[in-house]
């Protein structure tokens, strides 16, 4: 859309955003990166390229991606693969080469975590960071992504490491909460809206205020009638903690 579009239609979305104060933070681009089918990994490879060179176009601040699983069900499904070696290097291998056919542009690409594959954990954020070498390469930082039986109880750990770890790597933050159904004899571990889970607000909150400077955080993944909700508690929240949002 953004690519196809006039210069007169792109100076006239560049003049709403400053008039109306609105920031044009992301352009989100969903689909596996790393698919074993090959004609579905190209378009999507080609998908993520035009979409940094739209957003570079259109006046987004960055572009959010994701490794992918070499499943074909969805974008982020489980595979029996998703965590071997040779994943790992395909994953380095298709990143890197987006990095370079969509070196003409300099808007940062931040790569999103999702539990079922191999970009599942601030480790392998870093790793993939410092493999790939290229200071266009961020994160999106969303721990409910991250979540599993082992981190759930202890998801302050989680939090904690992320920020550890990637620090001033994270350019945009995303907002859900995370909640294992209690009625279930087999674990089943969901996204609820936020307050509505177990996810440690105060301590997300207060380490995203620490970065250098402020970060857009997401509410993503929820009905609109409860998004007002979800604003107001992590508002509660941030005012309890001393954080400042700014709006």
């Amino acid at each position: 859309r953004w690519m196809d579009a006039s210069d007169a239609e792109i100076r006239e979305l560049k003049e709403a955003l400053s008039k109306y104060d609105v920031t044009f933070f992301d352009l989100h681009t969903t689909g596996s990166n790393i698919n074993s089918d090959l004609a579905e990994r190209e378009k999507c490879n080609r998908y993520t390229v035009e979409a940094c060179h739209a957003a570079e176009r259109a006046g987004a601040a960055m572009v959010t991606t994701h490794v992918g699983t070499v499943g074909g069900i969805s974008p982020m499904s489980p595979h029996k693969d998703n965590w071997t070696m040779d994943t790992w290097k395909l994953g380095v291998r298709m990143m890197k080469q987006i990095c370079r056919d969509s070196s003409g542009v300099s808007v940062p690409l931040g790569v999103e975590a999702t539990n079922m594959t191999i970009m599942n954990n601030p480790r392998a954020h870093l790793r993939l960071i410092e493999e790939i070498g290229d200071p266009r390469l961020k994160v999106c930082l969303d721990p409910v992504n991250m979540i599993h039986l082992g981190n759930y109880f202890r998801n302050t750990e989680l939090i904690e490491e992320c920020f550890d770890l990637l620090g001033e790597h994270i350019i945009a933050a995303h907002a859900k909460d995370t909640w294992i159904l209690p009625d279930r004899m087999s674990a089943y571990i969901t996204e609820v809206p936020p307050g509505k889970g177990i996810l440690d607000y105060e301590t997300y909150l207060v380490r995203l205020s620490r970065l250098n400077w402020p970060r857009t955080l997401l509410i993503e993944h929820i009905p609109d009638e409860k998004y007002a909700p979800a604003k107001r508690y992590i508002e509660e929240t941030a005012n309890k903690t001393g954080v400042k949002i700014y709006r």
